[in-house]
């Protein structure tokens, strides 16, 4: 610790140096074709000195503090002369260019910094460069709101809501259908039940801006349809900056409350998201004798066969377990609280030009719910008489996560000179969440006639992602060449999760029946390494016409191991003193599962073996398995401006899928999975200028959807509450999908802006997940079904208020509102299972977590002069589809709502998520922040609505945080 805080003081005593001069930056970007110009010359007369625009238009200048007339310059456009430019010392300036072609009316342009507003030349790029449809949000923008990580950050997207706080739900599409990427390269997921990345391994003070491509075009992965999201991390700084944050939070449901719950298992490493072994499955309980074949051992205690020797090795093995207590200890969470650094640096050498971002946080943040719900109801056949529901098995207690996450980044870029530049980037995110649910009021009238039921699960998860990334980006004459490299490790451990279910009689008194497993350990882990590479070459052959190619490839190798160990109690009696049974224990976990209470306990008067608690091998080797997958793709299009209003740009990709999945990692003899196939992926794109303020689009595609490695494996994953398991199927299908977009836009000012988008969708093949419950063990299964249509419409508006009065010029707001209608076929067996208890199923549904509409609204406030800023936030999304019912029960839907006094919903009506942030800024250098989140203290409620009554199916109450954040920051 002490070298971290040595590091730091030099930081800081770094800035009296650095901070005599200021620094004058921006981008100079083509004003009728939106791109950024290299080469721009950028002089300063007073001292007759300056720069020129580098690959990415930036020009980067350090002067005196003053005020200064720039010129800028290029040989085939006019000349722009920017007068009253000021420079303030150890502060950036940033004067962002638009810089017209030459015509012979005017050979140069006069204006002052007074009159630009630097969001002038990213609005050009918005709204002329992008050839995909996007939409997106800056690095500003997400400080301004408070978002802690790159998934919150997305809720505020035209069109987009966040799937369990991770996975981003792109136009009514789950992450099936949309890729995450960084930096132009697809993120892997430590998920193995998830196609695409959990956003929240990035935090937001990584972020530069995220940008949300709505439409295909050739040079983008053909596996995504309804967004592509990119998280472009911090380049090359302008100067020496160094920012400190730190936050503390308040919540009213979990904050000091001694009804959280921990593992006892702990250690010196928790607080870090890190397992210091104490969780790990023992290296001797893989193919363990004692563990494989216990029953006969169990025969040879009861025939008192076993030599000391063999006792001795037997005891020691089953007494191992009982360090993993399934017994909890209260716990009193306290603040969370979290530390963000970032610091970086440009440094000259002539005209090569070197830089560093470097950033660090943690974080650490506990979430209790006291009044946790989870129940699953079946349904009888409709007769007419009344609710058909009936409940199976219902579950009511609490929840208590004690979650840490911490990361790295950092990025260095060489700029040879404005041609050449290139950068290498690593970024290690990890990520521990620690749970106890503990369901200690619920019933079982699914298997029990009377009594309750309780059951407890302890679990400990720890997703790791190191990505490592060198890329470049070179220009020679009218060529341009964008190559990168990745090599990714990511993985999920998930240690020792422990499992007990019990009925518990009406005098107290636990047991176990057979309609219930018995208690057992669990343990999981997923080892994923990835290597990407991609090249993209542009031609311009001339202002009006280009060619852009390139090729991609990616490798991903997969090894998940999953193990379960579980309880035996056969051979035991009751009756013996020696031996606690768990009726006699009634709830004393601690006793029940201890040293002393398993193994062999010792003999008796007869000189009979006494036998306690045992352990046996349930591993079915099929839930392992090892898989592949590989995608080499090349692409070719082009664009051309037809006019100075017409613009078209298309061509096609053409992808190499190659997965395979070898379920059994001991060498059983099972079904493998696997997709060989080769699809060709046309795009098509019109955009017609109307004028300088707004363009008409017009977008056509196809593209698909992959299945990933855990759907093609055929095994069945248990549901550890009492829900049906889920089995993979080898010979599942790729998806394809057709595309058709429609966008009107218009930047009226700068930071205003008004778009509507239409978009239909045709699948092909979509994957659903169906439930087979005809048979025995109703069980979900991955199947292709034969079509699937999604249509909707977006329209997003921003606009600075000072239009109504001009003491409102320092507010604006913004909104978008998506409405998104759907329809996917039921599988044929599920559809014909289902109509045979209820004719008038209906032979459709939504695609999963589709959202009939979307709200995003916000209303800001900002004065630099005064240094206060403030935004008032609120997101409002439709009731959508959850999981799919059971027999001729409803679907089950997901919505933020109000529970009445009897635990359920009155209406299917969502409650906005609201959140308020008032920031300060004070002595040019610091800022304090308070936010509050879920404003009108909303529950997530999963349901079933039957004759107009809502079943609770899932509940949990997030409670109201409040947030005081501090910020320290140079530059």
């Amino acid at each position: 610790m002490k070298y971290f805080f040595s590091i730091l003081i030099s930081l800081l005593l770094a800035v009296p140096a650095l901070a005599q001069k200021g620094t004058l930056t921006g981008v100079v970007v083509d004003e009728q074709t939106g791109e950024e110009m290299i080469g721009v010359n950028v002089y300063v007369p007073s001292i007759s000195d300056g720069g020129v625009t580098d690959i990415n238009g930036k020009y980067n200048i350090r002067l005196n503090p003053g005020t200064y007339t720039v010129e800028f310059s290029y040989i085939t456009h006019q000349k722009k002369i920017v007068e009253d430019v000021e420079v303030r010392e150890g502060e950036v300036t940033q004067l962002d260019i638009t810089m017209s072609q030459s015509n012979q009316e005017l050979d140069e342009v006069i204006i002052s910094a007074r009159r630009i507003d630097n969001n002038e030349a990213s609005l050009l790029r918005l709204q002329k460069k992008s050839l995909p449809v996007q939409d997106g949000i800056s690095s500003e923008e997400i400080n301004r709101i408070g978002f802690s990580n790159s998934a919150e950050s997305m809720r505020q997207v035209t069109g987009a809501s966040v799937e369990g706080g991770k996975f981003i739900v792109m136009r009514g599409l789950g992450d099936r259908y949309s890729i995450s990427s960084m930096d132009g390269i697809v993120l892997p997921t430590t998920n193995p039940y998830r196609n695409s990345a959990s956003l929240d391994l990035i935090p937001s003070s990584m972020v530069d801006n995220i940008v949300v491509k709505k439409t295909f075009s050739p040079d983008l992965p053909g596996n995504f349809t309804g967004g592509a999201v990119d998280i472009t991390t911090k380049s090359l700084p302008d100067r020496y900056y160094l920012r400190l944050s730190t936050s503390v939070s308040f919540n009213d449901q979990t904050t000091f409350n001694e009804n959280f719950l921990g593992d006892p298992i702990n250690n010196s490493l928790s607080r870090l998201g890190f397992d210091d072994g104490s969780r790990k499955k023992k290296s001797d309980w893989s193919d363990n004798e004692y563990l494989n074949r216990l029953n006969l051992y169990l025969i040879q205690i009861q025939n008192n066969q076993l030599s000391d020797q063999d006792i001795s090795a037997f005891n020691s093995t089953m007494q191992s377990f009982s360090d993993r207590p399934f017994y909890v200890q209260q716990e009193t969470p306290g603040l969370d609280h979290s530390l963000n650094i970032s610091f970086g640096n440009r440094h000259y050498f002539g005209e090569t030009q070197l830089g560093y971002n470097v950033g660090i946080n943690y974080s650490k943040s506990f979430s209790q719910y006291d009044e946790r719900e989870i129940n699953n109801y079946t349904a009888r056949i409709p007769d007419g008489s009344g609710s058909r529901m009936q409940e199976f098995q219902l579950n009511n207690g609490s929840e208590s996560i004690d979650e840490v996450n911490n990361g790295l980044i950092g990025s260095t870029t060489l700029q040879v000179d404005e041609k050449n530049e290139i950068t290498f980037t690593t970024i290690y995110n990890n990520n521990a969440t620690e749970s106890v649910l503990d369901m200690q009021n619920g019933a079982y009238p699914g298997a029990l006639s009377s009594g309750s039921y309780n059951n407890r699960v302890i679990s400990f998860v720890q997703r790791e992602l190191f990505n490592n990334q060198l890329k470049g980006r070179h220009n020679f004459s009218n060529l341009e060449v964008r190559w990168s490299g990745n090599y990714v490790k990511s993985s999920q451990y998930e240690p020792n999760t422990r499992f007990i279910g019990s009925p518990v009689d009406e005098s107290g008194q636990y047991f176990y029946v057979r309609e219930v497993q018995l208690p057992f350990h669990f343990f999981r882990d997923l080892d994923d390494t990835q290597y990407n590479g991609k090249l993209d070459l542009e031609y311009k052959f001339s202002n009006k016409f280009s060619v852009k190619s390139g090729g991609f490839f990616t490798k991903k190798d997969r090894n998940f191991n999953e193990f379960r160990f579980q309880l035996e109690n056969n051979g035991t009696d009751a009756s013996n003193s020696e031996f606690l049974s768990f009726r006699e224990a009634s709830g004393n976990f601690a006793n029940y599962f201890s040293r002393n209470n398993t193994g062999i306990l010792g003999r008796d008067g007869n000189g009979d073996l006494i036998l306690g608690l045992t352990y046996r091998d349930q591993t079915r080797p099929e839930n392992s398995y090892e898989g592949s997958e590989q995608v080499a793709a090349g692409y070719l299009m082009g664009v051309w401006d037809i006019s100075e209003k017409l613009k078209v740009f298309g061509g096609a990709r053409i992808e190499h899928t190659d997965f395979s999945i070898t379920p059994g990692s001991r060498g059983e003899s099972v079904t493998e999975g696997g997709i060989n196939e080769v699809d060709i992926l046309p795009s098509m794109n019109v955009i017609y200028a109307l004028n300088e303020e707004s363009n008409l689009r017009f977008s056509g595609s196809q593209t698909l959807a992959r299945p990933n490695m855990r759907e093609l494996a055929p095994f069945a994953s248990f549901d550890l509450l009492g829900g049906f398991p889920v089995v993979g199927n080898p010979d599942i299908d790729r998806t394809n999908v057709i595309n058709l977009d429609i966008r009107y836009e218009i930047f009226p000012n700068a930071g205003e802006m008004l778009a509507a988008s239409a978009f239909y969708k045709d699948f092909t093949n979509p994957i659903v997940r169906e439930l087979d419950v005809a048979s025995d063990q109703p069980q979900y299964q991955y199947v292709n079904t034969n079509n699937g249509r999604l249509f909707g419409f977006e329209m997003e508006f921003r606009k600075e208020l000072d239009f109504i009065a001009d003491a409102l010029r320092n507010f604006k707001f913004s909104t978008n509102f998506t409405y998104t209608s759907s329809r996917v076929d039921l599988g044929e067996n599920e559809l014909k299972t289902r109509r045979n208890l209820d004719p008038s199923i209906k032979a459709f549904r939504p695609f999963p977590f589709q959202s009939p509409y979307l709200v995003n609204m916000m209303l800001m406030y900002e004065n630099s002069q005064t240094g206060w800023d403030a935004a008032l936030y609120a997101n409002i999304a439709g009731a959508r589809l959850a999981a799919n019912g059971s027999g001729a029960a409803p679907d089950i839907y997901e919505v933020n709502g109000k529970l009445n006094d009897e635990g359920r919903l009155t209406s299917s009506r969502p409650l906005p998520d609201m959140s308020f942030r008032v920031q300060k800024s004070f002595l040019n250098r610091m800022s304090a922040s308070l936010s509050i989140n879920n404003l009108l203290d909303y529950s997530v409620v999963q349901y079933q609505e039957d004759q107009g009554t809502y079943f609770t199916n899932s509940a949990l109450n997030p409670g109201r945080t409040f947030k005081l954040s501090f910020t320290y920051r140079i530059n």
